[in-house]
Order: structure tokens, then sequence, then C-alpha cells
């Protein structure tokens, strides 16, 4: 039994489990599954283990995951002078030069280590990181190497060591100690001496401080750190040091690691090649939904592909994440660091504690992605924790604790019941995912690269929480997941949520739901199988569930609640959900249906759902008659929990709200939101999105919402994300002061960009509203991007103007303007070969900031209307994605009326399908303002699988001509295929309306988009045939046999001619003036005579070829040949047209004249006189 030898040797070295297991076990009641595996199918079969990932975490990496929690404490000089890094990376300047120790440091009380250290442990932190020595190179200990340290200040007379009386108090709690040791040292003037060499008396000063704190056992806890923290900050611009990861990497293990006869080496952060626990990329304590524990290292070298930064683990500077990589080489634990307060360190501006729901979303974006949480607690500048924070340190670990205290699926009565266990072997069986042991799994026969495990119930439980564990130390390989539930055994499965990676923890967290089943299926790549060691299925805590409800201080009511809300007889149904705000939701698709809300207060918003099938909805306010708004939650992707309707300020006081469904368009409604403080109001942010420069200020409007009665006072405070000290000013924490009556303030500067002279990437911090009272509205925070002022080049302007130049008007609602703007100034830039680079700089940030404030469109509406061209010969393109509502009325399955994506279509998306069935005719409308009546040109681009297929138009009130075109099968080898087909549409009635699109006999195409050109107004007279008539005359002017005809008449046909061409050129000439001149020149060469005008008529003979009534000497006339092509029945005026068959037929007998030369002739002559109509009619519209 060598592989059960093993399973347990595993479980001894690894000695763990998660602070969220249920205190004792409770035995699975196994019952008979229907299908599948259950423990009850297992025997002892001594079946072969997988094999093991040849990458996979030691013995301490493994314990770091499972752990979870570790804590950082900042404490040192900033402490006690309001700052982050003792430097000021704009001007360069060590912010403590010429000031001694004593004068920095100025701790007069005990340190209380023992506070600190025990609030975390009963917390359920399990490891404690200090910084003996940040960037401004002060020691908390007392160092042989430096009198720049405590020994040199009064505290405890020069006999304190910090370091040391935290390192007593975590050997008494034993509790895990790291190290954080600053490689960047600002104080030390070996730094970045002799070039930086690598051989420099720095690296020499570094590790003869690394050696005398890790070789004395009077630091750590029971003398030793698992882990080593070298930040990989450096803020000179100028002094570079190499630094000596390969020295220093000796002397850690040989005092920390397993040359020193501990089980597994030191961990590493930020050590180069070294390093095995990575930045997840950002501090905002989160990690991607697709998270990794695994880098590459390639060629003694850190390999990242193209999207990440070169030489480091950090990842990707533009969205912040750190994601590794499926198929990596080197195990690195992802470690999401982030702060309980706004800064590193403790500060009299910067000491408010994050809210639970802030902690609790650091949590489940942290270890419930596969990463560690390392949250920093910092002492104030009396060696204490304040109060405020140890007691928000305190609620967050008793909510982790009482989240994860029952484990639903261990309740009596549950089945757990696998799809395939490896070789129905007890060793693997499904039940070991919930046995409380790390070191046993449930996995699969090889080759079965996907399984799932089914959680059944006895009767339904209430949970909002579903935990995967993968058994990472055999290896990270699962690629994708998905937890479903069932409300009922008898109903359908139902998605909770699907996903990439796994790893050591993934939770899922959402609204409460009620199922008597849950399964769990996870796959992997070939070669590879699924192995889960816990599963578990809980009751979120108060603090800990899912922020649906309104920030504190604003009163929440869910659509549940019949007292409050009240909905008309028919036409709502409730709906439950994951997603859903306290997950209910209930929704309409009839016109008409509607709800009244009754609230007290000075401000509403509505929370529901937008979708691509959704609509438009009339919001009234107290007077029944007239609505304050009307709403439109048409989206091009389907989102809950969204804010459909905001009211402006209201009265203090009780009010009503209506809402009445304007179209059979579905309203999904989930909650109310209420500001009801007296007329006191809440703070907002005034954008979501801001864009700064290196070396600038940023100004933020901040709005008063809801009321302006009394004072309020709040923080606008800066939040690390990718961007980090180096490049901006942490330190800058605005105090936000309204007066009684005050509406809005501008805080200026809200941020400060630092100048750094290094490529790194735009880079993004937050900006967040925080108080001590609640009075934070919803838009409590803005994302601020740094662009990167040396990546801004001649270069990347023009890259930027490429990018920009692509880009479609009417995909954009708001913007283009602005936009437009912006690009042409930066075309004029980079067209200046002369332009300095702030010249540059600005006009790539103007258009970048521009080109981030467009605002993409998702449908058209009565205040967004689709314009129609006003000039001929111009165009729009209507795209059949943003229709203003789409109506499904029949209920089809597969041919669905609505809104997908596929590549094929122009935008991405497009118009399934319009079908007309006994159930009901699909549609779809367009808000549309047309400035001018007139004809169009419509080129529709569709896919269509038949010939029948048919596309109807029409305007609901009749100010556009009704019609329909086919839109014939477009499959090329049985694979559809873009097509496109022109009609034209008569727009009778200037002005806005309402263009409807259906299927007039059953069923129409997939339609992807219209391009719409104007080409002929309606009062514009028609200038075509008179343009053919001069053309054809002008050609027997020219012709070389026109001295046949006497000069008289001839003369006569040139007279009408020019005066032919005087009307041509009036812009004012009428029709009836038209049609006249065309009459003239008609008669005129009608009129011609032959020179020899004895000959008497013999039409007659049919073997004259000379036949008065056959060829060129009757191209004027009424009945015969090409001659037609000019006349009021046949021709090039009816070409296309219904009645353009005669036009045809006629061209059919002059061919058989058998006059070849004459067919050819008059063929030019009506190529001609196309080319002529056409500059004629464009130049009337000019």
């Amino acid at each position: 039994m060598r592989k059960k030898a093993l399973s347990m040797l595993m479980g001894l070295v690894l000695g763990v489990t998660t602070i969220f297991s249920s205190v004792g076990t409770t035995g699975v009641t196994v019952y008979a599954a229907e299908n599948g595996v259950t423990d009850a199918d297992c025997t002892d079969k001594d079946t072969a283990a997988p094999t093991p990932d040849d990458t996979v975490p030691d013995a301490n990496q493994y314990k770091y995951q499972k752990d979870e929690l570790a804590a950082f404490c900042h404490f040192g000089p900033n402490t006690f002078n309001e700052l982050e890094w003792g430097f000021n990376q704009s001007t360069q300047k060590k912010l403590y030069e010429g000031r001694t120790p004593d004068e920095i440091f100025t701790l007069e009380s005990d340190f209380d280590a023992e506070t600190l250290v025990n609030t975390l442990k009963n917390a359920g932190f399990k490891k404690l990181i200090v910084t003996a020595k940040h960037h401004d190179g002060f020691c908390i200990w007392n160092s042989a190497h430096t009198e720049y340290d405590i020994a040199s200040t009064s505290y405890k007379n020069g006999e304190g060591d910090i370091l040391a009386e935290i390192s007593e108090a975590c050997t008494a709690a034993n509790m895990d100690m790291g190290l954080y040791l600053s490689p960047w040292d600002v104080a030390e003037s070996t730094f970045g001496s002799d070039g930086g060499s690598i051989n420099n008396a720095y690296n020499e000063y570094y590790n003869n401080q690394l050696e005398e704190i890790l070789s004395n056992p009077k630091y750590g806890n029971k003398g030793h750190f698992v882990e080593v923290w070298m930040d990989g900050a450096n803020g000179y611009n100028n002094v570079p040091q190499t630094y000596n990861f390969e020295k220093w990497y000796a002397t850690i293990q040989k005092y920390e690691g397993k040359e020193a006869d501990y089980d597994a080496d030191c961990m590493l952060f930020g050590a180069g090649t070294h390093t095995t626990v990575r930045w997840i990329g950002n501090e905002n304590g989160f990690a991607d939904d697709t998270t990794w524990a695994k880098s590459k290292i390639l060629n003694g070298q850190i390999h990242n592909d193209d999207s990440q930064r070169n030489g480091d683990y950090k990842g990707d500077p533009t969205d912040g994440y750190s994601n590794g990589y499926e198929d990596g080489n080197h195990w690195t634990v992802p470690e999401a660091d982030a702060r309980i307060t706004s800064g590193w360190f403790w500060g009299t501006q910067k000491n408010t504690p994050r809210t639970l729901t802030n902690l609790a979303e650091m949590y489940f974006r942290s270890v419930g992605h596969n990463a560690t949480l390392l949250l920093n607690v910092p002492p104030n500048n009396e060696g204490k924790v304040d109060q405020a924070i140890q007691d928000r340190v305190v609620e967050f670990g008793q909510n982790v604790q009482d989240t994860f205290k029952t484990n639903l699926a261990k309740a009596d009565g549950t089945t757990i019941t696998a799809s395939n266990v490896r070789g129905n072997d007890i060793d693997f069986k499904p039940g070991n995912a919930v046995d409380d042991d790390d070191a046993t799994y449930w996995t699969t026969d090889d080759d079965t690269t996907s399984g799932s495990l089914t959680i059944k119930w006895d009767s339904a439980k209430r949970f909002d929480v579903v935990s995967i564990e993968e058994a990472i130390q055999n290896g990270q390989h699962i690629n994708s997941y998905k937890v479903e539930y069932k409300e009922n055994d008898n109903a359908s499965w139902q998605t909770m949520e699907r996903g990439v990676t796994v790893g050591s923890k993934r939770l899922i967290r959402t609204s409460p739901i009620s199922a008597t089943q849950v399964r769990i299926t996870v796959g992997t790549s070939t070669g590879k199988v699924p192995q889960l060691s816990e599963v578990g299925v809980y009751k979120a805590s108060k603090g800990f569930q899912l922020s649906g409800a309104a920030p504190d201080g604003m009163n929440s009511t869910s659509v549940n609640d019949k007292t409050k809300f009240k909905f008309s007889s028919s036409g709502w149904n409730p709906q439950t959900g994951p997603t859903y705000i306290n997950g209910q939701n209930t929704w309409s698709n009839k016109e008409g249906a509607s709800f009244t809300y009754e609230f007290d207060g000075t401000k509403v918003y509505l929370m529901g759902t937008k979708d691509p099938n959704h609509g438009q909805a009339d919001v009234y306010i107290d007077n029944m008659d007239t609505p304050v708004a009307t709403i439109d939650t048409h989206d091009t992707v389907r989102s809950t929990g969204a804010k459909i309707f905001e009211s402006a300020d209201l009265k203090n006081g009780h009010h009503t709200l209506k809402l009445v469904a304007k179209t059979t368009a579905a309203i999904g409604v989930e909650a109310a939101y209420v500001i009801n403080n007296g007329g006191k109001g809440m703070l907002e942010i005034e954008n979501e999105t801001y864009t700064m420069n290196e070396d600038s200020d940023l100004a933020v409007k901040i709005k008063r919402v809801g009321g302006t009665t009394g004072e309020i006072t709040a923080k606008l405070e800066p939040n690390p994300g990718s961007a980090i000290q180096k490049h901006f000013k942490t330190e800058l924490i605005s105090t936000v002061q309204f007066a009684n009556g005050e509406s809005e303030k501008v805080i200026s500067p809200a941020a400060h960009a630092n100048r750094v002279p290094t490529t790194d990437g735009d880079v993004y911090f937050t900006l967040e509203l925080s108080s001590s009272s609640p009075v934070i509205g919803l838009a409590s925070s803005a994302k601020v991007t740094i662009l990167d002022a040396d990546a801004i080049t001649r270069d990347s302007l023009n890259t930027l103007i490429t990018e920009s130049e692509g880009l479609k008007e009417h995909l954009y609602s708001e913007g283009w303007t602005a936009f437009a703007a912006a690009l042409a100034s930066a075309k004029t830039v980079a067209a200046n070969e002369n332009a300095t680079d702030t010249q540059i700089k600005n006009a790539y940030s103007t258009l970048y900031a521009a080109k981030e404030a467009l605002v993409v469109r998702t449908q058209y509406t009565t205040d967004d209307r689709f314009q129609f061209p006003w000039k001929t010969g111009t165009s729009a393109t209507l795209e059949a994605e943003f229709a203003t509502t789409i109506t499904e009325a029949c209920g089809d399955t597969q041919w669905r009326c609505e809104v997908n994506s596929e590549n094929w279509a122009s935008n991405g998306k497009y118009i399934n399908s319009l079908n007309k069935t006994s159930t009901g005719a699909d549609s779809v409308a367009y808000a549309y303002n047309a400035p001018v009546a007139g004809t169009y040109k419509v080129t529709v681009t569709y896919r269509s699988g038949s010939d029948t297929n048919k596309l109807a138009w029409s305007e609901q009130d009749g100010k556009i001509t009704a019609g329909q075109v086919a839109t014939p099968n477009s499959k090329v080898n049985n694979v559809l295929q873009a097509k496109t087909v022109e009609f034209n549409m008569v727009v009778t009635t200037a002005g806005a309306g309402t263009l409807v699109f259906t299927a007039p006999d059953g069923d129409s195409p997939q339609t992807d988009k219209f391009d719409i050109e104007l080409v002929k107004l309606a009062d514009e007279a028609d200038l075509t045939e008179l343009q053919t008539a001069i053309t054809n005359a002008e050609a027997i002017l020219n012709a070389a046999d026109k001295d046949k005809y006497s000069a008289a008449s001839l003369a006569a046909l040139q007279s009408a001619i020019d005066a032919a061409n005087a009307v041509l050129q009036n812009s004012d000439a009428t029709q009836d003036e038209i049609d006249a001149a065309v009459q003239a020149v008609k008669e005129a060469k009608a009129a011609l005579k032959a020179k020899d005008d004895n000959k008497k008529d013999d039409s007659n003979k049919g073997d004259d070829k000379k036949d008065d009534n056959n060829g060129s000497d009757n191209n004027g006339g009424n009945n015969n040949g090409n001659a037609n092509n000019g006349s009021n029945n046949n021709g090039s005026s009816n070409n296309g047209t219904a009645n353009g068959g005669n036009g045809t037929s006629n061209a059919v007998k002059a061919a058989k004249t058998g006059d070849t030369a004459n067919v050819a002739g008059m063929a030019m002559l009506c190529l001609a006189a196309g080319l002529v109509a056409v500059m004629a009619r464009r130049k009337r519209t000019n």
C-alpha cells in the first residue's frame, strides 16, 4: 500500500488545515445515487495515484497558500512624518536628509507587539511580515552596519529593538514571520556607487544586514523566517543599482532554507529568478479571475509574453494583474498585497479602516482567486494599533470564520456523487472532497479530462458561497470549472458561475440561492486529470454577503417587499437568481404593465436588469400625469444589479414612484435605493475615469446629491493600483468639506502624478471617497490612468492617430465632436516636423483622453435618434443591433429575434432573425430623424439561408412609404456568407419617426447593417431625362455623317440644345420648364431633314436598309430601337423599374437590324448619358 503511506506522509509534512474547516467532522450520509459513483461504490483496489506535475509547490509555498492570510506591519520614520517613502519622486529629494534618527523616529511609549500579534492571530492570520528597513534606510533593529537605526534614537534610551519585540510576540503566539528588508536604500551612501556595479560595496552592505538578522536567534518565530520580502521599488531616476541576488539568495537559504535543515527553502519576494512569491500586479488586494501559480523561467531568465513586463513577474501594467501561465515551469505563489487603511504607514489623515464590505471583496478576489491576501495593519505613532483598525481586523476575521464554519456539503442526509472515480478506488472517492484533509482528493481515471461532483440534499438548502480547492500538491492544471444548481430535483440546472482556474481555492459568491442540488464540473487539458481536495457550500455571514445592498446610509428595498412595491395585477413575473440583488427580480414584457413604489427621502434609484431584449418605460414621481423620465434598459450585454433610473433631488418627504412599461420589450427591476437622511444628501465623484500626464495635477469635481442641508465632511484618498508610490503622490489626501447649501466642489489638486523617467507603460490608481459618517453615495471611486511620458513618442502618437482614424462616428453616442477636434489637432502636430516633445505628449494625452471619453452606442433612443443623411450623395450607416426596441413575438428558440455576436458582422453584432408565425410577428424598430424628405438608396448587409426570405419596412405613422425586398440565399458551399441587396426607401415626411422592420411572409435574414444614401430630395426636379435628351442630340451634331441633314434642321436642333442647356443650368427651373425643354429637343430631332428630301417613303420595302423607321435616323423617335432610351416610356429613365421592360424589348429589336456598329455606338451614347445624368444630379444638389 505504498500510495497510502505516501498520502499519510504528505499529510504529516504539510500538517495544515484551513481556518475555515468545521470543528470536528460530520459524516456524510451516503444514499444510493441515480447515476455516477458514491463512496459506497468504491473499494480498496490499490489504484495508482496520478503522476504529479513537474511544477508543484514546495512545503512552504503549499502551507502559505493553504494558510491564505498574512499581515504586513509597516512601522518606521514615515509613521511619525505623514509620509510613505521618505523620498520625493518628482524632486528626487531625500526627505529625511540632514535630520538625525532621533528627529525622525520619535516613539516614546512602549511598542505594543503583543496586542498586534494576538489580534492578528485570533483573526486567522498565519504570518506577519515586518518592515525592518523601508526605502528610507532606517533600521528598526540595532544594526552593527549603520548608525541610521533605532539604537540612535531615544526609544528605550537607545536600547529598543522593534524587530526583536515583534519576534518575541510571534514566538509566543507561534505565528510565522517574514522579513521585509528593502534593497533600495536612500540613506546608504554606497547605494549606486561604482555605477551600481553588482560588485560594489552596497551589495555587501545589504548582505551583511541580511546575515545579522537571519543568523540571530532573537529574530523571527523561534529564530526562523519563512519569507524574505525584497521590495522591487527604486525611485531614483539616474542612480541604478544592480542587485546581487545570487549572493543574497545563498545567505538567506544558508540560515532559513533546506541547508539549515528546514523542510523547504525560504520563500522570496522580488528576488529575480529566485522569486517564489510573486506580486499580483496591483495594491488593491485583487487577483485576476484567471490566475495560475506558475511562472516561466527560460534560459535562466524570467520569461513573459508580449503583454507582460519584461524581466519581472509583475504582469500586464494595463490591467494590473499578473496571471501566470498554464504551462509555467516555476511555482510562484500569487500574493495580493493591500492596506486596511489608505496608506502603508499610519498617518493622521490615513487612519480610517476600510469597510467590512471592502475587505470582503479583497478576500473573495484574492483568496478566492488562487492568491494569498497580505493585508497591511499599521501601528500608530504611539506604537499601538488604533482601536478602530484593531476592531475592523477582529470583525474581518470573525466574518471569515463565521462564513466557513458550517459546510453544507457535509450536512446529514447529503449525497455526493462523482461522474467518475479513479479505479472506483476508495482512496479517490468523492467523500475525500469533504473530509477536511488537504492530502486526500477525488480524481478520475486517466484520459478522463473532465469530471463532476454532485451534492444532493434531502431538503433544500440556502447558500451563497461555493468553495472549490484543487489538490495543488500535485500541480495546478484545472483549466475550466462550472458550478450549477437545481432549485428542486425536477428543475433544470442553472449556472451559478463558470471560469478557468481553480488552484488553491476558488470562491464563488452570489446572492442567496435555495437549491436541492449543486454540481461542480472541472476540466483539464489532455494528459491531465482533475483533482479536487475540498469542496464546500456555505451561507455567508451578514458582513460577507455579496454587496447588493445600497451604500451605508442609503435605504434599500428588495423588489419582493410587497408592502412598498405594488405591481399591476397582470404582466409581472417574479424570478430568483444568484446574480440579482438579494436574489430577486420581477420582470414584465407586457406593454402598460406598471408598479408603484412608496418611499420617504430626497432621491431614489431603481436597480434592475439591462439586456439586449429589454426596452423602455416611463417613470412618474408624485405627478402621475407627466413622466419625469423615459428610461431605456436595452443594452448589448446583459447585466444585473444595474442602475436603470436615478431621480433628480426631491423635496424631503413622502413620495410615490410609478413605472409603466412602454413596449412589449422586457423590463426587469430588482430593488430600490433611497437617500433618506433629512436632506443632508450624499457625496459622489463626478466621473468614473480620469486620465493625467506625468508631472501634472488632476482636478476632480465632487457632487452632493439628495440634498444640501447642513455640513458634510469626507476624505478623497488615493489608492495604489498598478501605479505605486513612485508614480503618484500617495500622501495627497484631501479633506472635502461641504457647507450648508453647497451642491458641488472641485478638489484641486486631487492627485499629482510624478515624473518617472522609465518606461513602465500606462499605470492606474484609484481615488476613493470615505467618511466616518454614512454620506458616501453610489459613485464613490474613480480610476485614474497615468500616461507614461517616456512611452509617448512621435511614433506612438502616429499609432494612436491610426487607431483613432479607424473609429466610426455612428458607433458612439457621445463625445465624438471633442474626439474629432482632438484627432485633427493631433494630426497637425504629427505632421509638424518641428513639433516639440511637449507638444507631442500633449497632443497624445488630449487625443487619448478624448478617445477614452467616447461613449459606445448601444442603441438608438428618442433622445439619440439615427440621423438620415440630409445632403444628396452622402450616406449614413444604421447598425441593425442598435434597435430602439426588439420584439420577439414568436417564441422561437433557435432563430430568436435578438442581438447575437459573430465576427462576420461589421460591428461584431447583428439582429439574428425576424419571423412571422401564428403566434405573432417579430419586429425591430429604430427611432430616427430625417431632416429632409426624399428617396434613399439602402444597401443592407445580411445572411440568408433561404431564397424566400424577405425584409419589409414601414414607419409607424406612415412617414416612410412601406415596402419589401427579397433577401436571397447567401450560402456558399452550404456556409452562410455575408451578402448585400439594394432597395429604395422613400421618406415622405421629414422629421422624427420610428422605422420598423418586419418579416412580411414568414422569415427574414440575419441583418447586420443598413448603408443609407440620399439620392434625391422630394422637391428636387428630375434632370435625368433632359440631360439624356441633350446628350443624344449632341451626338447627332458631332457625328461624322451629320452633313446628310439640312443646315436649317441642324441649326434648329442646335438652338433647341442651347435652350435646354440654359434650363439645365438654371437652379430655379421648374419641372414643367424641364419637361418643355425635353420635348423641344425631341421635336427638333424628329424634324431633322435630309438634304435629298424628294426620296419617296419606302418603309414598306422589307429589303431597304435605309428604311426611315430603323437605324440612326430615328434616334429621337418614340417607337423603335435604341433611340427610345430617352423616351417617356422606355430606356434609361426607367431602367430597373417595374416599367423598364419596354426598354429591354426595344434594345433587342435594335440588335436584330444587324447594324453592329450602330448598336455599339448607341451603347456608348447610353453610357455617356448615364454619367452626365449623375453629374447633373450632383450639380443640382450642390
